[in-house]
């Protein structure tokens, strides 16, 4: 699960957000403070190469350095000032470098850097009053954020959960293992509360990662059309609900990307099937003039998911097409 950095930035703190989200920094800029290893995945998210980069001061108690440790992909920053939660951005990466700290924002008054550096994307303005996150959390109403904090998992899902904060394209690293341990504990016949929620994120956290990569972009595997990755879903072929453990496990053959504009619903419903690699419409009643122009539009398109591992999963859905 991904968690919510309270991230204070007056006085100093407003003007490197400033100087290095708000304005970013040019790629060219960072590269010769990066391992070789990290250049092709950090370029890889920011084809403008401007880079809303962030770092944060060593703690004589060691503070700050522990709760940097816990970032991860996907973690949502919120940046405070004056009571106000005034912008927000996503974690794409996280690296140390007094090196950078140096280059980027010169030495701190006490003699220390903003060494531990995290990069951004997807910043958003925002005006909440810090009340309503202190409210939530259980937080004395007037509190204020003074320090650099990673919460736990509980108190960022009541956030997440409140605010609506997440991003469609940058995810916690979900390893196989953990994948496999929360497809066999999600119960479907259990209501969805928030250990459910959980692991069902978990889930598609590791499905989108395998899909998308963290690409921002992608293709719908029934229409082809190329869009956001937020206009993607992580469908399965077959209906997860009817798959066993081992098929839900069989996760390179049992999804692929579809856009909500349509094919999801429409594969979902038992509208559109796939047949010897081909997109072919499967109900010939309750269909409206728009439902047969959109299936019209995909019926006959080469699905490049059809292979002869998944197509054992395409067929069941074709003879079960409610």
């Amino acid at each position: 699960m991904n968690h919510v950095i309270l991230q204070p930035s007056g006085g100093v703190g407003k003007e490197n957000f400033d100087n290095t989200i708000k304005g970013s920094v040019n790629l060219d800029r960072i590269i010769p403070f990066l391992d070789k290893k990290d250049i092709d995945l950090i370029s890889s998210c920011y084809e403008d190469r401007l880079v809303p980069i962030w770092g944060v001061t060593p703690a004589k108690d060691g503070s700050n350095e522990k709760h940097w440790e816990k970032i991860k992909a996907g973690d949502i920053a919120l940046f405070t000032t004056n009571m106000r939660i005034f912008a927000s951005g996503v974690v794409t990466h996280k690296f140390y470098s007094p090196q950078l700290a140096l280059e980027l924002w010169g030495w701190k008054e006490d003699g220390v850097t903003w060494e531990y550096v995290y990069l951004l994307d997807e910043i958003q303005e925002l005006d909440i009053p810090v009340q309503q996150l202190n409210e939530t959390v259980g937080y004395s109403r007037e509190n204020s954020v003074r320090r650099f904090t990673v919460l736990d998992k509980e108190k960022s899902g009541r956030i997440f959960e409140r605010f609506n904060f997440g991003s469609e394209v940058y995810y916690p690293h979900v390893s196989e293992e953990e994948y496999k341990e929360v497809v066999i504990n999600i119960d479907p016949t259990k209501p969805l509360d928030s250990k459910s929620m959980s692991l069902r994120r978990t889930e598609q956290s590791f499905l989108r990662k395998y899909l998308f990569k963290n690409k921002k972009t992608s293709c719908c595997g029934i229409c082809h059309k190329e869009m956001p990755v937020e206009f993607l879903v992580a469908a399965h072929i077959k209906k997860r609900a009817k798959c066993t453990d081992e098929e839900k496990l069989d996760y390179k053959n049992i999804v692929m990307p579809m856009c909500k504009f349509g094919c999801d619903e429409l594969y979902e419903k038992g509208y559109i099937g796939v047949k010897n690699g081909k997109v072919v419409r499967l109900r010939k009643n309750s269909l409206t003039q728009h439902i047969l122009d959109y299936i019209g539009q995909v019926e006959g398109n080469e699905c490049n998911y059809w292979h002869d591992k998944t197509v054992k999963y395409f067929d069941w859905h074709f003879y079960n097409k409610k």
